[in-house]
């Protein structure tokens, strides 16, 4: 099955699930499949330029200066359970304010509300059970 990560915000509380992003479960996919949202999330400038950004989002710098880790569900400190029940999932958010800024259609993120996948639901209660009784490897 393999190690999935999430990006999580340690000061605002906040989490991004990079799959539901169109990003990917696992460390190498994130890192190919359009971890762009970095630069967004965590730009820090008093000024604008050619190819910055041009109007006020929601998640523009809102990062920056933040501690930020990408936490997978192997880590023995729980952090990756820990912010899906605890911090405020902004993975849509982002995702919306990503392709606005972007506007290149190739290049956009497609957004996955898991919460409405029923097939998907049970694998993450099956996941989530063998986790608890340790047969995940």
């Amino acid at each position: 099955m393999g190690q999935y990560f999430l990006i999580v915000n340690l000061d605002k509380k906040e989490f991004i699930h990079p799959a539901q992003a169109g990003m990917g479960n696992k460390l190498w996919e994130i890192a190919v499949n359009n971890g762009g949202i970095f630069p967004l999330l965590l730009r820090k400038s008093s000024e604008g330029g050619g190819g910055d950004i041009m109007k006020p989002f929601w998640s523009a710098g809102r990062w920056a200066g933040n501690r930020v880790v990408v936490v997978g569900d192997y880590d023995k400190s729980g952090l990756y359970d820990k912010a899906q029940k605890r911090f405020k999932d902004v993975t849509k958010r982002v995702v919306k304010d990503f392709n606005e800024f972007i506007e290149d259609p190739d290049k956009k993120l497609e957004y996955h509300d898991w919460s409405k996948d029923e097939g998907l639901q049970k694998m993450k209660k099956e996941y989530l059970r063998q986790k608890k009784i340790g047969k995940v490897i």
